[in-house]
C-alpha cells in the first residue's frame, strides 16, 4: 500500500510544530516531530524563518511525496482560503492579509486544494475528543495560553465558539483568561518581574504571587463559565493550553463551582494533529 504522508503544522503564539502522519496508519512516519520557538511580535520575514525553519526538517524526513497538509492556527483567520485575518491580536500582526496556503504552495509544491486549515481550539478539541474517545459526547474545549481559545463538539461536528474575544467583565473574555490577562492582573498589584505565566507558578520565592494569580484565574473561569458554558450544557468541558499544565493548583477550586466534569487535556500534541487528519476527506 502506497503510504500517505500528511504534514500536521501547528501554529501558537510563542511556537510552531509540525509532524509527518501515516494516513494509512495513523502514526507518526519516521520520528519527524519538531518544535520550535516563534516571536509571533517579530517582522514578516522573521515569523516566516522560523516557521520554514522547523518544516524543513520535518519534510526532509518524508522520503516521498506529501498528499496534504492541515494546519492548527489562531484566528481571526480566513480558514477556507487560507489568510490571516489576525489584527490587533498581540500576536502576528506582520503576516496580516497574507495567504499563507499559497505561501505553503510556492515554498513547497504542497497542492493548495490539499491544504486544510483549522482554528486552534477547534483542532484542540478535535485531538482531545480522538484521544478520549468522546466521539459521542457534547464537549466544550478551552485552551489556556496565549489567547482563550473555545470551540464545540456536538457529538459529530465541531464548531469555532470564539468566546475569546466575548464580551466579559469591562472587556473580553481574553484580557482576563489568558498570558496577558493574568500578567496583566500581576501588573495591576505592582508586579511586573514575570514574562510568562509558568514563571510565576513555578516561583520557589514567592507564594503570594502564585496565590494571587491562581485566585484571579479560578474567578474568572467560573465568572466566564456561568456566563458562556452553562447554557450550552454539553456533557464535559476539557482544558488545554499552557496555563492548564498548571491545572493542580486551580482545576479544584473551579470544580468546587461548576457542576459540568471538567477534564485536562493529554498535552499530547500528537492527539491534535490526529484530530485534524480524522476530520479531513481528501
Amino acid at each position: 500500500m502506497e503510504i500517505e504522508l500528511i504534514l500536521a503544522i501547528d501554529v501558537g503564539g510563542t511556537h510552531i510544530s509540525a509532524a509527518l502522519i501515516n494516513k494509512n496508519t495513523m502514526r507518526l512516519h519516521q520520528q519527524a516531530y519538531v518544535r520550535g520557538e516563534v516571536d509571533s511580535n517579530a517582522s514578516r520575514e522573521s515569523i516566516l524563518n522560523d516557521w520554514d525553519e522547523v518544516l524543513s526538517r520535518v519534510l526532509n524526513l518524508a522520503q516521498s511525496a506529501v498528499h496534504a497538509c492541515v494546519i492548527s492556527i489562531p484566528g481571526p483567520f480566513d480558514y477556507v482560503n487560507g489568510i490571516s485575518e489576525m489584527d490587533g491580536m498581540h500576536k502576528y500582526q506582520a503576516i496580516l492579509g497574507m495567504d499563507v496556503k499559497q505561501y505553503l504552495y510556492d515554498k513547497y509544491l504542497i497542492p493548495r486544494e490539499h491544504i486544510v486549515f483549522f482554528n486552534d481550539a477547534h483542532a484542540f478539541l478535535l485531538g482531545e475528543i480522538y484521544h478520549h474517545q468522546l466521539a459521542d459526547a457534547t464537549v466544550v474545549g478551552l485552551t489556556l495560553g496565549t489567547g482563550l481559545g473555545s470551540a464545540l463538539y456536538d457529538g459529530g461536528h465541531a464548531k469555532d465558539l470564539n468566546f475569546g474575544s466575548a464580551a466579559f467583565r469591562d472587556g473580553i473574555a481574553e484580557d482576563y483568561i489568558s498570558t496577558r490577562g493574568l500578567l496583566g492582573h500581576l501588573k495591576m498589584q505592582g508586579i511586573d518581574q514575570y514574562n510568562n505565566v509558568k514563571e510565576v507558578m513555578c516561583d520557589p520565592n514567592s507564594d503570594t504571587h502564585r496565590d494571587i494569580t491562581v485566585d484571579f484565574l479560578s474567578h474568572s473561569l467560573i465568572d466566564f463559565h456561568q456566563q458562556y458554558i452553562h447554557a450550552i450544557a454539553p456533557d464535559y468541558v476539557i482544558i488545554g493550553g499552557s496555563i492548564a499544565k498548571s491545572h493542580h493548583l486551580f482545576l479544584e477550586k473551579v470544580r468546587d463551582r461548576i457542576e459540568i466534569p471538567i477534564r485536562v487535556a493529554s498535552f499530547d500534541e500528537i492527539n491534535l494533529f490526529y484530530g485534524m487528519i480524522s476530520n479531513i476527506n481528501l
